[in-house]
Parts: structure tokens; C-alpha cells; sequence
């Protein structure tokens, strides 16, 4: 009977281990995530504004940003290896730094991640414009001209319409979140296939007309048919120099054409453990996308370059459905229409899943209201079972995103700025975390590894944000900066108990840490202190390099500051550790081998 009941014991405990683990992600639906998230609205609207500022030689900013996204992928996808955490980019912070600074970095993470949403919303009502162009604002005027595309500063702000269109793309991709998790892993795997497809054809039908006969033009009759020559005049002027790569690759989004590689690191704790293991799982996704989406884009600006003499002057759409219907390939321009509309929706809906699960661990840390997911607002009903869609999460980012969306005018090119420098301040952190807690499962050399890989990223971050445009980099640091005042001031005036405010918060059930910062002695301050003093002489070395001609200058000290902080912000994140010992995940078994194996060498 022992024997019988050990048996049956075993079984049982591994059918719940077998059933657990065909609910995790397979690399396949990591695969959907990372590229799910990338191939957006960068895509089909970045290629004009890249040519506009690097002409001849765009294709090196596309190599540009896959450089400097490989490089935080690399640091990410180490850190993500060595502590598998869902909700990680948040919840490793807070374990190595202190809720101060995980606040900072859970601000700059629910911005970009709730800015997306928007941004690829406002994408849409781009790709409708050219069958509606009274989506957009000005569509009068710009009609009675009889040129939908030249004369008006900000040709692609939208409408009253256009703002309650996007908002209606916005419901419809958080309505697909309330989906059950596994139905919508499917739904996003089904749409990036589509999203992949569709560019591919671009690349092989446009690609071979190109070799029959060649439209190229110059980059200042790209400005001019775009319609954008204040635009595009303004870019040049900041720029300082057209060759300016650096410059191009935040202005021009295309750091924003990459973002999303991170997908599969918010849900690392939840990939499956069999077979190659989540290590090798999580490298495939995200290199795999990244080198992917390198490959591709370079590819697409290639064919941009040789056929943009076809463009007739109307850009309210993207410039590859022109050429495609200049070309007499009229199938492959409805098949770009239709992609318009379904490749930023993608994107959207991947932020969105991605956006629950890291405020999801937020709230578990008490660093914002715990409510947001407690069983009774993390799940509902639906024909007898329960899903998991975190609706309340999902119904406090569609205010966010209604408010960006709102405060931007709708603006495709405001929102990408307002979703670029925010996630740079957000992957900043990871080597910092990486190199401070020291993984147990990885020693010797993999640890040198570690620091040169994150010391390079972080002081990599602090050149681009520098060579970024000034109106970029100030907005995207305030609001980083009235999100971090929000998550630390809103349980602060919670507990002030005041007349109006404090009755409208009372429920605000967050633990307070800003009154912390009276005490220089608590090992939370000096991380954050650090880390703002940095961001601070950031925006400081940006602001006297572009608007007073100091880059020469401002340059070096940046690259000094990153190189004196970032040792510095290792330091006190170990000393915080050492006052509060970190909670962490278990090393998974894979990780012991891998120390085993490195030790036996």
C-alpha cells in the first residue's frame, strides 16, 4: 500500500507539473511577443523621417539602433536568465535598489508602455487618412489647397474624429487583453505571421522592380514631396550636422521601430523549462526579433531609397502603399493598407498584455495601489471560468493613454518621441541590477562578461539621450519625472488626510517611501539620489549642447558622468542588498549546470 500511495502520489504531483507546463510560453509564443511588439507603426511611417536626416546613408542608422539594441538585449536577456521573474523589469529593481528607485523606473516603464498603445492608435487613423483624410486636422484647408500633404506645420495632427477613431482602436486593443492569456498568445502569433508576411513582399516584389528600373531621388525631394519641410528643416537644423547618425536614430524613430524586444523578459518567469530550457528560449526570441527586424528594416530602406522618386506628394499614408500603386501592384498597396491598420494593433496589444503583468508586480510591492490586482479586479467570469486579464490594470491604462493621446494632439511623431527617451531611462537600470546582485549561477568570466557588456549599454543610454533633440529629451524626462512624483506622492497626500484630496485618496492603498528621503541614512536614498542626479546632468549636458552649441563639450562630461555612476550605483545597490537581503526567484536547475560546468573548467 506504501508503495501504491507513493505512486499515486507521483502521478498526481507530476500531471499538476505537466499541466503547468503547457501553460507556459514555448518559444514560438516568445517569438510572437518579441516580434509582435517591434513590427508596429515604426515600420511603415519611420523610413521617411530616417532619409530625411542620414539621405545616402540611412541604412547605418538602421545599424545604428539594432547596435545599441542588441547590446541592452543582451544585458536584459542575461539578468531575465538569471532571475526568470515576470513582472521582472520592475520587481529587480526594487529587490537591488529600494522602492525609491524602482518607482523612477516603474514611472519611465508605464509611460512607454502605455504610450505605445496610443502611438500605434494614432498610426491607424493614419493608415484610414488617405480614404479619410477628415480624420486629420486641417483637412479643410489642406482640401481646399487641393494638396493633402504641403503648407501646414503639423500636417498629421488629428481631428476631433481622428482623436475619437484612435480611441476606438484603443478600446478594441484593450478589449482583445480581456481575452483568456492563452487565446490571446494564439491571436498575437496568428497577427505577427501577417505583420511579417506582409513587409517581406514589400521587400521581394518592390526590391525586384527596383532592379528593372530605379525612381531614387535626394533626400531634399523627399522633404519637399512629404510635405514636411518645416519638419524636416527643423530635424537638419538640431541636427547640427545631416550625418549626424546618432541624432537621426532617436529623432528619426528608429530606437522606437525596436522597442518591444523586451516582451519576453516581462513574462520570464513563466516560460517553459523543458527541452532547450528558458535560457536558450529567451535568447532566441529576443535576438532572434532583434536581428530579425535589423535584417528586414535595412532591406525596406534599401527599397525606400531606390523607388521614393515615385512619391505624388500625399504621405498621410505610408510611403511603401505609394509606391507599391506607383508601381502598378495594386494587391501588394491594399495588402500595406490593410497592414497599416493591423501591424500597430499588433504592437498594442502586446504592450498592453506586457503593461498588466509589470503593474501587476507593482502593486504586490505596495508601490502603487494594491487593488489594482487583487483576485476580485485581476479576474472575471465568462461562460463558468475564470479569465486573467487584469481588467482593472487595463481600465487605469486606457485612462493613461487617453490622457497622452489627448496632451499630444493625436501626434504620431509627438508620441514616439514621448515613448523613446523614457524607455532609455527604463534600460538603464537592468545592468545596474545585473552587475549589483551578482547571479549565483554565473561566476568568472561570464561575470566580467556581465560588467563590460552593462557598463558599455549604460554609457552607450547617455550618448544617445545626448545626441537626442532637445524638445525630445525634456518632455520625455518631465514625464518620467510626474510619474515618479505620482507613484511617490500619491500615498504621501493619502495619509495627510486633507480636505478634498485626502477624502479622494483615502482608498489609495500604497506604502508611502517619500518621506524617506528626510533620512540620508536609509540605504533606499543614496541609490535614488544618484540615479536622479544623473538623468539631471543628462538633461543639463542635452539642453547646452543643442541650444547653446556646447556639444563639443557637454559630450565628454556625458560619457564621464555614465562612466563615475554607473560604479557608483553598483556600490550603493550592494549596499542596500546588504541592509536588505533581495527576495529572489530560485536559480533554475539549468543555471546550476551551467555552474557546475563553468566551475569544472
Amino acid at each position: 500500500m506504501g508503495w501504491l500511495g507513493g505512486g499515486r502520489g507521483t502521478v498526481a504531483a507530476g500531471s499538476t507539473e505537466d499541466a503547468d507546463e503547457g501553460r507556459r510560453l514555448s518559444t514560438l509564443d516568445l517569438v510572437g511577443l518579441a516580434a509582435g511588439g517591434v513590427l508596429g507603426s515604426g515600420w511603415l511611417l519611420a523610413a521617411g523621417p530616417a532619409f530625411w536626416g542620414l539621405g545616402k546613408y540611412t541604412v547605418w542608422g538602421w545599424v545604428a539602433g539594432a547596435a545599441l539594441m542588441l547590446l541592452i538585449a543582451a544585458v536584459m536577456v542575461e539578468l531575465g536568465i538569471a532571475v526568470p521573474k515576470t513582472g521582472g523589469l520592475i520587481f529587480l529593481p526594487l529587490q537591488a535598489a529600494g522602492p525609491l528607485v524602482a518607482s523612477v523606473v516603474a514611472a519611465g516603464l508605464w509611460i512607454v508602455y502605455a504610450a505605445n498603445p496610443a502611438s500605434e492608435a494614432a498610426a491607424m487613423v493614419r493608415g484610414l487618412a488617405y480614404e479619410f483624410p477628415s480624420l486629420l486636422k486641417h483637412s479643410d484647408e489642406l482640401r481646399q489647397a487641393g494638396d493633402l500633404a504641403r503648407n501646414v506645420d503639423q500636417p498629421y495632427d488629428l481631428s476631433t474624429m481622428g482623436l475619437l477613431v484612435a480611441v476606438a482602436f484603443m478600446a478594441l486593443i484593450v478589449g482583445l487583453n480581456l481575452l483568456p492569456p492563452r487565446r490571446l498568445i494564439r491571436l498575437n502569433l496568428f497577427i505577427t505571421v501577417v505583420k511579417i508576411v506582409i513587409p517581406l513582399l514589400v521587400v521581394v516584389l518592390l526590391g525586384l522592380a527596383a532592379l528593372d528600373a530605379s525612381h531614387k531621388c535626394a533626400p531634399d525631394e523627399v522633404w519637399y514631396l512629404s510635405g514636411q519641410e518645416g519638419t524636416a528643416g527643423k530635424l537638419r537644423e538640431q541636427a547640427g550636422n545631416p550625418s549626424h547618425f546618432l541624432y537621426t536614430v532617436l529623432g528619426g524613430s528608429i530606437i522606437y521601430a525596436y522597442i518591444g524586444f523586451q516582451a519576453p523578459l516581462d513574462f520570464a518567469g513563466n516560460v517553459k523549462r523543458r527541452g532547450v530550457g528558458e535560457a536558450a528560449r529567451l535568447r532566441w526570441a529576443v535576438y532572434g526579433t532583434l536581428v530579425g527586424a535589423f535584417l528586414l528594416y535595412a532591406a525596406l530602406q534599401w527599397v525606400f531609397g531606390r523607388h521614393c522618386g515615385l512619391l505624388d506628394g500625399n504621405m498621410l499614408e505610408s510611403p511603401y502603399a505609394q509606391l507599391a500603386f506607383g508601381l502598378q501592384m495594386t494587391g501588394l498597396g491594399w495588402l500595406i493598407r490593410v497592414n497599416a491598420l493591423l501591424s500597430p494593433m499588433g504592437s498594442g496589444i502586446v504592450f498592453t498584455h506586457a503593461l498588466t503583468r509589470e503593474v501587476a508586480a507593482l502593486s504586490r510591492a505596495h508601490l502603487t495601489h494594491r487593488g489594482l490586482q487583487t483576485a476580485r479586479r485581476a479576474s472575471f467570469r465568462f461562460r463558468g471560468g475564470a479569465i486573467d486579464a487584469y481588467w482593472m490594470i487595463l481600465l487605469v491604462n486606457f485612462a493613461i493613454g487617453l490622457v497622452m493621446l489627448t496632451l499630444t494632439r493625436g501626434s504620431w511623431e509627438e508620441l514616439v518621441a514621448l515613448n523613446s527617451v523614457p524607455a532609455l531611462v527604463v534600460y538603464a537600470m537592468p545592468g545596474v541590477v545585473l552587475v549589483a546582485l551578482r547571479p549565483a549561477g554565473f561566476r568568472g568570466p561570464r561575470r566580467m562578461v556581465h560588467l563590460v557588456l552593462s557598463y558599455t549599454a549604460f554609457v552607450a543610454i547617455a550618448v544617445v539621450i545626448h545626441e537626442a533633440r532637445w524638445d525630445d529629451v525634456w518632455r520625455g524626462m518631465a514625464a518620467v519625472a510626474v510619474g515618479s512624483a505620482l507613484l511617490l506622492g500619491l500615498p504621501w497626500l493619502a495619509g495627510l488626510d486633507l480636505p478634498v484630496v485626502g477624502r479622494l485618496l483615502r482608498r489609495y492603498d500604497a506604502r508611502e517611501h517619500v518621506s524617506r528621503l528626510a533620512d540620508p541614512y536609509d540605504p533606499a536614498v543614496r541609490p535614488v539620489l544618484l540615479f536622479l542626479a544623473y538623468l539631471a546632468v543628462l538633461v543639463l549636458c542635452t539642453l547646452l549642447g543643442h541650444e547653446y552649441g556646447l556639444a563639443r563639450v557637454t559630450l565628454p562630461i556625458t560619457v564621464l558622468a555614465a562612466a563615475v555612476v554607473f560604479p557608483l550605483l553598483v556600490r550603493s545597490c550592494r549596499r542596500y542588498m546588504k541592509a536588505v537581503p533581495p527576495t529572489l526567484p530560485a536559480p533554475r536547475q539549468e543555471l546550476e549546470v551551467e555552474r557546475s560546468v563553468t566551475a569544472g573548467t
